[in-house]
């Protein structure tokens, strides 16, 4: 599971000279809005080698651009050893996500990796997108995880990106993850406005209360408030400890539900302590 993930320019050797210390749990080297189209080629060109500097390092995906020769060429730099998971911008279908699919499994046979190694993470960036989330979300067994698009999206519903807009997508995206076993990776606050980590905090903060596990970062700074926002708190962890361990007492008594700090738990409730603790 992605906590934060953090975009990083191929073509900005700066940031790129520090970015696996930021404390991501992944980073997203970016081959679209961040380059230049007169650039794009040179930044898949640059790909392997900044893939080769941070592998070692940090947990590597790649966005690709949306349009399909500039996808294909994207896909034809990015499947390689190194690369777990591509992104995929403006995804608008199933079939797209399909599609893709079958180019990076050609990709991964012809290049002798491993089959499925490489995982699909689908941006909705647009109101079809997100009213097709659910038909996207069980398109590919290579899916891993659903994000909104909050900048195009608002953009596209003809208003500024704010919570009354934003918020009813992202549910809508976080509930057909969730109902078809991929992450919702979904925090709907603008990425315009990075440096205020307030409001990202509030948007985080509501987005984990409705099923999302992680976001997207455009800053260093925001990774620090994904990772403690989605992280297990002491006193979730704590309840978790304590409802496992009254489960296996519960069970070697013969007992289907029990009482822990006199509530009732049964089997939904241990599920989620038993995930709150697989994930600390």
């Amino acid at each position: 599971m992605w906590r934060s993930l953090l975009f990083v320019p191929v073509l900005e050797d700066r940031l790129l000279a520090k970015a696996a210390d930021r404390g991501a749990d992944a980073l997203v080297l970016d081959l679209e809005a961040s380059i230049a189209d007169d650039r794009k080629s040179e930044a898949r060109e640059a790909l392997g080698s900044v893939v080769n500097m941070l592998g070692s390092k940090a947990e590597l995906t790649v966005r690709i651009n949306p349009v399909w020769l500039e996808a294909m060429r994207d896909l034809e730099a990015c499947v390689v050893e190194g690369v777990s998971a591509i992104h995929l911008a403006r995804c608008e279908s199933a079939g797209q996500v399909q599609a893709v699919d079958g180019l990076i499994e050609e990709l991964e046979a012809e290049r002798g990796l491993t089959r499925g190694a490489i995982s699909l993470i689908a941006l909705l960036e647009s109101p079809q997108a997100v009213g097709e989330a659910a038909r996207i979300a069980k398109a590919s067994g290579r899916l891993r995880g659903l994000t909104l698009g909050v900048e195009d999206y608002a953009t596209e519903m003809g208003v500024a990106a704010s919570d009354e807009v934003l918020r009813p997508a992202a549910y809508q995206v976080i509930q057909a993850a969730r109902a078809n076993g991929v992450y919702p990776l979904v925090v709907p606050v603008s990425m315009s406005s990075f440096r205020n980590l307030d409001s990202l905090e509030e948007g985080a903060r509501h987005a984990r209360s409705v099923g999302s596990v992680g976001g997207y970062a455009v800053h260093p700074d925001q990774v620090t408030v994904l990772n403690r926002v989605f992280s297990a708190t002491p006193e979730e962890i704590a309840w978790a400890e304590r409802v496992v361990a009254a489960a296996d007492d519960a069970q070697t008594a013969g007992k289907g539900v029990f009482t822990v700090d006199g509530n009732m738990i049964d089997l939904p409730l241990i599920n989620r302590a038993r995930r709150i603790l697989d994930q600390r």
